[in-house]
C-alpha cells in the first residue's frame, strides 16, 4: 500500500522517438480515420510537417519507461485497476520529434469504496520535445483495492 511519503517522487526521465509507422499503427488500432493521422501530405495540407499523433498515443510511450516504476509504491498488482487519464495538449505532436517524459507521484488519496478502503495513487506525466517545449500533460490514477 502506497502512503503520502511518496508524493513527489521522480520516476527516472526516458526519451521516446515519435516514429511515422508507429503514429500509423495506432491510428489504425484505436480506428481514427482521419487522414492526417495516416497520409503525409493530408497531415501537410492541413499545416502539419509531418503526421500528428493521434489523441491518447502516449498511452505508448510507457513502453519506453524504466521497467519496475510501480514497485515504488508498494501496490500488491493483483488489486490494482486504472483509476483514468487526463490529457492536457499544449503543442503538436508529430512525427520525427523526440519525446521526453519525466513523471512524478502528485497525490496519495485513501477513499472508502464499495468494496472497503482504496488507495489512490495520481501521477503527472510531462512530455517535453527536442526544442525543450512541454508538449503534453498527463494525469494518471490507479487505485488500490482493500484486502477481501
Amino acid at each position: 500500500m502506497a502512503d503520502r511519503d511518496l508524493i513527489g517522487h521522480e520516476y527516472p526521465s526516458y526519451s521516446f522517438p515519435v516514429e511515422y509507422g508507429k503514429v500509423r499503427e495506432f491510428a489504425l488500432a484505436v480506428k481514427d480515420e482521419d487522414p492526417v493521422h495516416h497520409d503525409v501530405e493530408a497531415a501537410r495540407a492541413a499545416g502539419y510537417p509531418h503526421l500528428p499523433v493521434p489523441p491518447t498515443f502516449s498511452a505508448v510511450t510507457g513502453h519506453w519507461a524504466v521497467r519496475g516504476g510501480l514497485d515504488v509504491l508498494g501496490l500488491d498488482l493483483r488489486r490494482v485497476l486504472a483509476g483514468g487519464a487526463e490529457w492536457e495538449y499544449l503543442g503538436d505532436i508529430v512525427v520525427g520529434d523526440v519525446l521526453t517524459v519525466r513523471s512524478r507521484i502528485a497525490d496519495v488519496l485513501s477513499k472508502q469504496g464499495g468494496r472497503g478502503p482504496m488507495t489512490l495513487v495520481v501521477t503527472e506525466h510531462t512530455f517535453v520535445n527536442q526544442r525543450q517545449e512541454t508538449v503534453l500533460r498527463l494525469r494518471s490514477t490507479v487505485i488500490e483495492l482493500g484486502e477481501r
